[in-house]
C-alpha cells in the first residue's frame, strides 16, 4: 500500500476542513524546489551585489583614467607653451649674436629647432588617446624641452661671456684724445727738430699749456712713472689685452704707480721736461709691444 501525506486546512469561518493528499515524492519535490528557489535567490543576490560593486569600481577606474588623461593633456599644453617660450629665447639669443657680431662657432646641434610645438590633443569617442600614448608623447615633449634648455643655457653663457669680453675690451681700448691741444708732430718719419735729420717718430706730439691735465684714454693701471732721459718725466699705463699707452715730457703725475684708472680720469699734467722745444705731450700707443699710430685711437 502506498503511503501518502495528508494536509488539513482549517478555515476561520468554520466552513469545514479541507483535506489534501500528496505522495511523499511530490512533497519532496516541492520542498526541494522551495530550497532551490531560496538558494538560487541567495546566490543571485550575492552575484548581483558583487556585480554592482564591480561596476562601481569600473566606473571609478574609468573616471580616474579620464581625469588622468585630462591632467596629462593640460600638462602637455603647459609644456608646449614652455617650448614656444624656448623658441623665443633661442631666436633672441641668435638675434643678439647678430647685433653684437658674435660668432660662437655654433654647430648644427646648437642651431636645431625643437619639435612638439603643438599640444597633445585627446580624440573624441572610441578613438580617445590612451594614457600610455599620452604619457609617451609628454615624455618626448619634456625631453626635447630639457635638451633645448641645456643648449640655450650654454649659448647664453657663451654669449654673455663674449659680450662681457667685448665690453671690457672696448673699455680698455684707447678711444679719445689724452689732452686738449693740437698736434705739432705726427707719427712716422719726420725731420728731427734738433738735428734736422730723418728719424722715425714713434708717437704724436700734442702742444698745450704747461699744467694742462692729461686724462686716461681707457681703463687701465698705472704701471710706472719715472725720469727717462730725453723723455723727461715719463708715465706708462697698461690697459690689458696687450695695449699700453706712454706719456712723456710731463710736468708731474697725478695718479700713483699701481693705481687703477678709468677712462677720463686725470693721470698727469703736461710739461716741458726732458729733450723738448716747448710745453707738449709726447703720446705713444703700443699693441702687443709694437708701436702703432696713436691717432687711430684718438677718435674724440
Amino acid at each position: 500500500m502506498k503511503s501518502s501525506w495528508t494536509i488539513l486546512i482549517l478555515s476561520k469561518e468554520n466552513r469545514g476542513i479541507r483535506k489534501f493528499s500528496m505522495s511523499p515524492l511530490i512533497v519532496s519535490l516541492a520542498v526541494g524546489f522551495v530550497v532551490f528557489l531560496a538558494a538560487f535567490s541567495g546566490f543571485a543576490g550575492y552575484k548581483l551585489y558583487h556585480l554592482r560593486v564591480d561596476l562601481s569600481r569600473v566606473a571609478s577606474i574609468k573616471q580616474k583614467a579620464v581625469e588622468q588623461s585630462r591632467q596629462i593633456v593640460a600638462l602637455s599644453e603647459k609644456v608646449s607653451m614652455l617650448d614656444e617660450e624656448m623658441n623665443i629665447l633661442r631666436t633672441f639669443n641668435r638675434h643678439l649674436m647678430g647685433i653684437a657680431k658674435i660668432d660662437l662657432n655654433a654647430s648644427d646641434e646648437l642651431n636645431g629647432i625643437g619639435g612638439g610645438s603643438e599640444p597633445i590633443q585627446a580624440a573624441n569617442g572610441t578613438e580617445a588617446l590612451t594614457e600610455k600614448i599620452l604619457t609617451r608623447e609628454l615624455h618626448s615633449h619634456i625631453k626635447q624641452l630639457g635638451d633645448d634648455i641645456v643648449i640655450e643655457r650654454d649659448v647664453a653663457k657663451d654669449l654673455l661671456a663674449e659680450i662681457e669680453r667685448q665690453r671690457s675690451l672696448l673699455a680698455h681700448t684707447p678711444g679719445s684724445w689724452p689732452a686738449r691741444g693740437w698736434v705739432t708732430s705726427r707719427y712716422g718719419w719726420r725731420n728731427s727738430p734738433f738735428t734736422g735729420k730723418r728719424e722715425y717718430h714713434k708717437g704724436v706730439d700734442i702742444a698745450s699749456r704747461k699744467g694742462t691735465p692729461i686724462h686716461a684714454p681707457a681703463d687701465g693701471i698705472v704701471t710706472s712713472y719715472y725720469k727717462n732721459g730725453a723723455y723727461g718725466n715719463f708715465m706708462v699705463i697698461n690697459h690689458g689685452y696687450g695695449i699700453v699707452t706712454r706719456y712723456a715730457h710731463l710736468h708731474d703725475a697725478v695718479a700713483k704707480v699701481g693705481q687703477p684708472v678709468r677712462k677720463g680720469d686725470k693721470v698727469a699734467l703736461i710739461g716741458n721736461t726732458g729733450r723738448s722745444t716747448g710745453s707738449h705731450l709726447h703720446y705713444e700707443v703700443l699693441v702687443n709691444g709694437i708701436h702703432v699710430n696713436p691717432q687711430r685711437y684718438m677718435l674724440k
